[in-house]
């Protein structure tokens, strides 16, 4: 399964420990700060590995790589955002707790996981 992170600071160790222990295709990591990416991706020997790629924008992530499953790792205040862009695009997601700030955002990322048929 085509795998994404989009959030690469302090929780994301425990989002890429897992998709490597579940055999998951890590097609990208993306985040603001290229060097966030890099200090991971090294941190698991990753850094060399040519089929993840990196992105600073993940609207550009979704519509290049097409990922089956992305993780939402960044700070609290954009995991709706990013998790309707995500699920909009036809893409099941894992969103680091919170999964938003408000219950009207939180309202919303169901029912268009349940129009859109994702997880």
């Amino acid at each position: 399964m085509k795998y994404a992170l989009i959030g690469c600071g302090g929780i994301a160790v425990n989002h890429i420990k897992a998709a490597l222990n579940n055999h998951l295709e890590i097609c990208a990591v993306c985040d603001t700060k290229p060097e966030a990416m890099e200090t991971l991706l090294v941190k698991y020997g990753l850094e060399k590995e040519t089929r993840i790629r990196r992105y600073v924008d993940y609207h550009e992530l979704l519509s290049v790589e097409k990922p089956a499953l992305v993780s939402i790792a960044t700070e609290s205040g954009i995991h709706a955002e990013i998790a309707l862009a995500c699920i909009d695009s036809g893409v099941n997601v894992i969103i680091e707790k919170p999964m938003a700030m408000s219950l009207e955002d939180a309202d919303q990322i169901t029912a268009l996981s349940k129009e859109k048929q994702v997880k």
